[in-house]
Order: structure tokens, then C-alpha cells, then sequence
């Protein structure tokens, strides 16, 4: 299953955490991993959990629907490639609940399912996976050629007396396990008895023996002081926490509904419908799911809508309990019983129902909390709550079941793009005020949250408060019967969305984006003897092509590249062209590691790159040395397990498997071989660190001989770069009241409505000098970029003059002006603008620096002719 571009950044963050938690300080490594999370508002200082200073600890925060668990799946392929010091690692699963272990434990099992594959595909299909129950099926060879995945609920483990669970008992089956253990090993042990100080063959002590990377879901139910105390018996090696609402959690990443949104992950808006009673939230919720299921027998796709009611608990003063809700919908709403079932703790009538079987009857789930967490049926469009929202409870969990989209793919149908939800309450306010409050304990920030609420009419017709699409509108096409869709191409439907009218009829929008061509195809498909589409179209077309943004209209803005000649062909600079330039050879290079060496304790490896100093904990030695099968290593074996394990872009595999013979055998020299096994993965991270300070000092080398001896040529036409309507990622469009006349784009990127960039943007866009212009969003596919020795330097600004002449902006606070990266990046600007002859002027524009940004542009423009 490819992941969402959310889903990306998140494991991003979790790699560079987890690999600079291997190197440096944990408070560090978080810092550094924010940078990538952008967890915005959630980011704070680090905290270890309570007893476990040196054991990496984050949390990954996701809404609800956002793919928690197939993130999890990956994070353990990501947890061994950065930190854990094993090929095969050993998890621990964390749930909160049975059912959600049974869930969790019977889709990575499956083969097949996207969680498998997503552990198969790390390490090559070599995957054990066994529920807490299983625990004494575990031999010790299985535990060292596969990755050991154990399913368990905090509730196995989280006790005061450990007496109290089986986890924590002698137990012989495992005893094989703790066979040829050395002395000194940190493990529970018998306090009295003839086994006195012995290990006990325990579960949890088995888990401690290999370190387990311990991933926690819906980790804001474990916040206590009993969870800290339980995490220390286990001694992970590192714990990743997994939830959408998180509780004094050091959180490294932070995806927004919004993003959910435009990845199709999630139904929204939610139509929200206030009822005065319980029985008109009923009749309204029967009637809704009715009316959803006419629409998707038309959509195609196979989508069976369901509702979902939250009955109350049977308690004294309940009026709408499981039995009653049943009851009114058979005899009252006239649903036959067969389509109706009920998932409680006591009636478990889902039990091996597929909901998605299209021969599946079922429309109608009474529950009352049992399918809260880990329930996953995203054919469930209508909520139902009983009770009043506000209480809290399990509404937030309840509701979540309902937005997952189904298919992750956007219906033409916009109706089946949304959730509904119907309750009791006095008055809509109130109903809206507590459904954004369970909205934002679903991870929702409370803007998004409020954006997401729609107030639904009585009767089910197409209908909100804002136009669907914006600059400029596509007339509404109202024709009598909905279309059959079956033979439209994608495009056709990606274009359309239909919706009843409320009228008797049917609603048809389009996205105004879509080609012209498309546009005249939908609107010949809905042409009949009584609606006539094709004019409407025309004029809209017409209307469009005078709205554009000058990107839409064609004009293009092309900026210069640096290239130089190499063997008689024009050669784009890049941060690799860079390298190559200053002599970046592997097989000249001294194959020295200055610093690193091997600490006589058995446990512990330390290196020095660069002044970085490391220390890596290790299990005991001995244990790790049977684990790998160290004795069986020579120079040859750990050569080729360093050249499998580090991935060099560029450089040719036999190169650096020469690169990784010839250090082992330099290191070999004065460290055994055994112990450098046992070290290989500090070895590697000295060997990955040696080799990035190697290719910097190629890169600055090439920079200087860019600056001076060589002769770059400006890239222009073909080989330049072009700002044109092919793309513009704006990222974080701006959205503040600001309407620029000149930008290129419709949206302007990154930009906050009164910072400090945006004062330049509204400078150079008042300019006269200034003819088109593109605020230039760093690192996406559509961004203007120049080399500097390791990485890529994205200028602020980028624009044509009304001369011809192109100017490039990069705008800084005063702070940020004098160090070795802003010289570099300023030297080459400076560069760029000395080859093109004065075709090209770079401005290194300060905030306080000789008045505002459009002084400093007259004196640049001035200066430069």
C-alpha cells in the first residue's frame, strides 16, 4: 500500500529521531526530528519516561483514520535500520483492549494484508508474529533468524504485585531461553528458594533479555506512573507511542485533519442534525441511510452504507437502551430484524460477519461502547448518539468509526464524501459545541474541528454554506434522474459531483479544474431531450479562460541554472556535481576512522567523527555475540554486511564494498574481530559518518573551484528551470485577507499574514520594477533551487522584472546573516548573478539593513546593469 505524502513525513521524523538518538542526546534528537514532524503546537521539551533516562521515547500523533497501525508496521522496519542493534529485533505490541489485540494480532498474521507486507517487505518475508497466549511457543532460534512480533495488552503486563500476572512467573517452557546466560545479566531473579538468584523464566524477563522496541497504540491510555514502572521490567530498547490525542508525550510529528482530508482517508464535512428526541434522531438516521444507499447504488464502487447507533447504557432512567432501539427500528421504522445487529460486550452478533461482503445484509449496528477502538468498517456513514454528546464517554471513538472513507478514493457522489451524524440535544449550538469538543479529542484542532460541522436540513438535499468551488462557478446542471456512470471514463467522474437537489431531481457540479474536453464530455453524457448542458459549459469555459492566474493563462517564468562543460556536454551543478568536481574518489580516500575505537567493557562502544562523541549501550556481550553468530564472521562477512546495510547514492557497490574491506581490515588491526562484530552497527555509524565528512570536504572543495577556477556558463531555455502552470506546490497556502496583483499562482506559499516575509512579499508585489513573481516554497517538486556543497539552497523569491531581467530574493533576519551557511549560499547568488553578464540579479535582502526590501531592490536593480 503506498503511503500518504503525511504518512511519509512521520516516518521521516521517526528515522531521524531514532538515528540521532543513537548518536547524540535524546533532547537533541527530538529537536532535530520536529524540524522534519512539524508537530506544531504538540512539540515541546523533551521528557524521558520516568525510570528510563537512556531508552529513545516518542509519539507519533495522527487523527483518527489517519493509518495509525499501518505506521506502526512500518516504524519497526525504520526502528532497525536506525537504532536497534539486531538484524531480526524482537516488539512488543501494545494495545489497550482484547478486541483491538484480536484485530491487530489476526491483520499482521494475515498474508496479504498491507500490515504484513509492510514487516514482509522489510525483512524479506522473515516474520514471526504470535499473540500474548502464544508466548510459549517461542524457541530461541526463532527469536534470532526473524523479526518477533508479540500482540499484548497493557493489561498483561501493568500490575503492582508482579505475582499477579503470568507474565512475570516461572514459567519452563522458556527456560531453554535462559540457558547459557553469563553472570551480571540485568534480569528479575529468585529471591528465596534453592533457585535463589537465578533468572526467572519468565516472559517479561524474556523480553528484557532482547531489549524489545515496544510500540504503544492509542498511547494516551497508558499515561501513568504504573505504565513507567511497567515499561522498566520490559528494558526497551526504545518505545514509539502511536495515538491522535496525546498526553505529556514527546511528539515528533503531527498530521492535521485537513491533510487526512486531501489524502481521502477521511469523510468530512460531518452533516450534524439536532433532534428533540430519541426517536426523531432514529427516524432521521433511517431515513438518511436510506437515502445514502440510492446514491452509492449509482455511484458504483460496491458501497453499502450503515448506521451506527449508540444506545444508552441499561441503567435506571434509560429510555433508549439496546433492547429499546432495537425494538423502535423493527416495529416502528419497519427495518426487518435480519438487517440489524448488535455489538455489545454480552451480544456479539459482528462476530464473523464481513460488513464488506457484498452479500452482507446488514445496514443497522447497535452498540453502546464495544466497538469504540479498533472497530474498522468504513462503509458506516451515519452516527446516531442517544445520549447527549456533551457527556463525552465514548462518542469521540464512536464517531471516529464513521469517518474513515471507504477505499480511500473520493466518490463522484459528493454526498458519500461526507459523514452525518444525528443527536439529542436542545438546540443545534449545543449540538455543534459538543461535537467539536469529541472532534477535538479525536485529534482535530479546534478550527478544523468547527470547519467540519455542518448543520443538515430536515430534508436530505444537497446543501452548505459555502459554494463547493470557488473562481469561477459552473452553473448547477439540474436534471431529473441521477446518470448511469457506468461507461464515463475517470476523468469523467474525477470532474463531477452529483447530488439530489432536494427537488426531485438531481444536482450536477463540476470541478472547474477539469480540461475543457472533459468538461463537453460530461456535459454531452447529461444532455437529454428536456436539459440541454452544452451551452452553460461554453459560456463557463469562456468565463474561465479570462479568470485564470497568469500561470493558467501560460506565461511562464524561466530562471537561469549554474552548468559547466564536461566532456564537450553542458552539465546541470548539483550538490553531486559539486562533489565530483572536488575529487570525491572512495578508492584514493585514507581509510582511517579518526576517533573510533572500542571500550575494553563489553557493553559499551564509543567513537569520536568530527567531535562527536558516542556512547552505545549494549546488551551483554556474550548474548549479542550467539545472536549474530559472531564466531562464524571474518573481514570478508562484515565487509558485505556493512556494504548491505549502507546505502551510498553515489557510489558504485563494487567501489564501496572495496571502501568497507579495506577500514575492516585497517580496524581489524588493532581491534578483534569479534568485538568489532558485536560493535558492527557503531562501526557502521562511524564508516556512514566518515564517509558524509568525506564527501562535505569534496563538496566545499568544489564550491571554491566554482567560485574561482572554473568557469561556470549559465542554463537557460530547456535547461533552466520554469514556473508554469505544469505545477506550484504552495504547501501551507497563504490565507489571510492580503490579494497580491502579481504572483504567478493563484496561492501564494508559505507564507503568515503579517511575519516578517510576508512584508516582503507585499513589497515586491507593490514594486514597479517588478513584472511577475513566485514566493518559492523549498524543498517540493516545483521549487527553484541552487548546489551548495551538501545540499540544495531554495532563494526566498523569485521574479521577472519589467526589464527582461530576473531578480532572485533571499530575505533573512538579521541573525541569521553571518555564518558559514549563509556565506556560502550568498557567494554563490553572487556567483550566479556575475556569470549572467547582469541578467540575473541576486539580492541578499536583511531585515535591517538600509531600509525596507523595496529600498534594497531599487539599489540592487540600480546597481546591476
Amino acid at each position: 500500500m503506498e503511503l500518504k505524502d503525511y504518512q511519509r513525513r512521520a516516518l521521516d521524523a521517526l528515522r531521524t529521531f531514532l538515528d540521532q538518538a543513537a548518536i547524540r542526546d535524546h533532547a537533541a534528537a527530538y529537536a532535530a526530528a520536529c524540524t522534519v514532524g512539524e508537530p506544531g503546537a504538540y512539540g515541546a521539551t523533551y521528557r524521558p519516561l520516568a525510570g528510563l533516562p537512556d531508552v529513545p521515547y516518542c509519539c507519533l500523533r495522527l487523527p483518527t483514520g489517519g493509518g495509525k497501525t499501518l505506521l506502526a508496521a512500518h516504524a519497526i522496519g525504520v526502528a532497525r535500520d536506525t537504532y536497534l542493534a539486531r538484524r531480526f529485533p524482537v516488539v512488543l505490541w501494545l494495545v489497550t483492549s482484547t478486541t483491538i489485540a484480536e484485530q491487530t494480532l489476526g491483520a499482521l498474521k494475515k498474508v496479504g494484508h498491507p500490515y504484513r507486507q509492510a514487516l514482509e517487505a522489510t525483512f524479506g518475508g522473515a516474520v514471526r508474529v504470535y499473540g500474548i497466549d502464544e508466548r510459549r511457543q517461542l524457541r530461541p532460534q526463532d527469536m534470532t533468524d526473524a523479526a518477533t512480533v508479540i500482540v499484548a495488552t497493557v493489561q498483561s503486563f501493568r500490575v503492582t504485585n508482579v505475582g499477579d500476572r503470568n507474565v512475570y512467573r516461572d514459567d519452563e517452557e522458556l527456560e531453554p531461553h535462559f540457558a547459557a546466560l553469563p553472570p551480571g545479566v540485568d534480569l528479575a531473579r529468585h529471591e528465596d528458594g534453592p533457585r535463589r538468584g537465578k533468572p526467572i523464566a519468565s516472559f517479561a524477563n524474556l523480553l528484557k533479555l532482547h531489549r524489545p522496541l515496544v510500540i504503544v497504540d492509542e498511547a494516551h491510555n497508558f499515561v501513568s506512573p504504573l505504565w513507567a514502572e511497567t515499561a522498566q521490567r520490559l528494558g526497551p530498547a526504545a518505545i514509539v507511542e502511536f495515538t491522535a490525542t496525546p498526553t505529556r508525550s514527546n511528539v515528533i510529528v503531527s498530521a492535521t485533519a485537513a491533510e487526512l482530508k486531501a489524502a481521502d482517508m477521511i469523510k468530512l464535512p460531518i452533516h450534524l442534525s439536532q433532534h428533540g428526541s430519541w426517536q426523531a434522531a432514529i427516524a432521521h438516521a433511517v431515513d438518511n441511510r436510506a437515502w445514502l444507499e440510492g446514491i452509492a447504488a449509482k455511484d458504483g464502487g460496491g458501497i453499502r452504507p450503515i448506521a451506527l447507533y449508540q444506545a444508552q447504557p441499561a441503567r435506571e432512567g434509560a429510555e433508549a437502551t439496546v433492547e429499546v432501539v432495537k425494538r423502535h427500528l423493527i416495529e416502528d421504522c419497519r427495518i426487518p430484524g435480519d438487517r440489524i445487529a448488535v455489538a455489545t460486550g454480552n451480544q456479539r452478533e459482528l462476530d464473523g460477519i464481513d460488513l464488506f461482503d457484498p452479500a452482507c445484509i446488514i445496514e443497522h449496528v447497535i452498540t453502546v461502547d464495544a466497538l469504540k477502538e479498533g472497530w474498522d468498517c468504513s462503509f458506516a456513514y451515519v452516527f446516531c448518539s442517544l445520549a447527549s454528546i456533551r457527556s463525552g464517554g465514548a462518542v469521540e471513538q464512536l464517531l471516529g468509526r464513521v469517518l474513515r472513507m471507504p477505499f480511500a478514493t473520493r466518490r463522484s457522489s459528493e454526498e458519500l464524501n461526507r459523514a452525518y451524524a444525528h443527536v439529542s440535544e436542545k438546540n443545534f449550538f449545543e449540538a455543534a459545541e459538543g461535537l467539536k469538543d469529541r472532534l477535538t479529542q479525536m485529534g482535530f484542532d479546534e478550527r478544523t474541528a468547527l470547519e467540519a460541522i455542518v448543520e443538515q436540513p430536515e430534508t436530505f438535499e444537497w446543501h452548505e454554506d459555502q459554494p463547493l468551488f470557488t473562481r469561477p462557478e459552473l452553473p448547477v446542471l439540474h436534471v431529473q434522474e441521477r446518470p448511469d456512470q457506468s461507461g464515463w471514463t475517470p476523468q469523467m467522474l474525477a470532474a463531477t459531483r452529483i447530488a439530489d437537489d432536494g427537488a426531485g431531481g438531481v444536482a450536477i457540479t463540476f470541478d472547474t479544474a477539469a480540461p475543457d474536453t472533459v468538461l463537453r464530455d460530461v456535459a454531452a453524457a447529461v444532455t437529454s431531450e428536456t436539459t440541454s448542458s452544452m451551452a452553460a459549459v461554453e459560456a463557463f469555459l469562456v468565463r474561465r479562460a479570462a479568470s485564470l492566474s497568469p500561470a493558467e493563462q501560460g506565461e511562464v517564468l524561466t530562471l537561469p541554472r549554474l552548468a559547466i562543460e564536461r566532456d564537450g556536454q553542458l552539465e546541470i551543478v548539483f550538490p553531486e556535481t559539486l562533489v565530483d568536481v572536488g575529487g570525491w574518489d572512495l578508492r584514493q580516500v585514507d581509510t582511517a576512522l579518526p576517533g573510533f575505537a572500542l571500550t575494553d567493557q563489553p557493553d559499551t562502544f564509543e567513537m569520536d567523527v568530527d567531535g562527536d562523541q558516542v556512547v552505545y549501550s549494549r546488551i551483554d556481550a556474550a548474548a549479542e555475540l550467539a545472536l549474530d553468530n559472531a564466531t562464524d564472521w571474518d573481514v570478508a562477512a562484515l565487509s558485505r554486511w556493512l556494504d548491505r546495510t549502507t546505502r551510498q547514492r553515489d557510489v558504485a557497490q563494487p567501489i564501496f564494498l572495496e571502501y568497507c574491506r579495506r577500514v575492516v581490515e585497517g580496524v581489524a588491526g588493532r581491534i578483534p574481530l569479534a568485538q568489532l562484530v558485536r560493535g558492527k552497527y557503531a562501526l557502521r555509524r562511524a564508516i556512514v559518518a566518515r564517509v558524509a565528512q568525506l564527501r562535505h570536504e569534496a563538496g566545499a572543495r568544489g564550491v571554491q573551484l566554482l567560485l574561482g577556477d572554473i568557469a561556470p556558463v549559465l542554463a537557460l531555455g530547456d535547461n533552466g528551470f520554469s514556473f508554469s502552470k505544469v505545477g506550484y506546490d504552495p504547501r501551507t497556502p497563504y490565507a489571510g485577507p492580503w490579494r497580491p496583483r502579481k504572483h504567478l499562482f493563484s496561492q501564494v506559499g508559505d507564507l503568515k499574514h503579517g511575519g516578517e516575509e510576508w512584508m516582503a512579499a507585499v513589497q515586491i508585489d507593490d514594486h514597479p520594477a517588478v513584472h511577475r513573481w513566485v514566493r518559492n516554497v523549498d524543498r517540493t517538486a516545483w521549487s527553484y533551487a541552487l548546489p551548495t556543497a551538501t545540499d540544495l539552497f531554495y532563494p526566498d523569491f523569485v521574479a521577472e522584472l519589467t526589464d527582461g531581467r530576473k531578480l532572485i530574493v533571499e530575505y533573512k533576519g538579521a541573525d541569521r546573516t553571518d555564518n558559514a551557511d549563509s556565506r556560502e549560499k550568498r557567494n554563490i547568488g553572487a556567483r550566479l548573478q556575475e556569470v549572467s553578464g547582469g541578467d540575473v540579479v541576486f539580492l541578499w535582502a536583511e531585515l535591517d539593513r538600509g531600509g525596507a526590501i523595496a529600498q534594497q531592490i531599487d539599489f540592487a536593480v540600480s546597481k546591476v546593469t
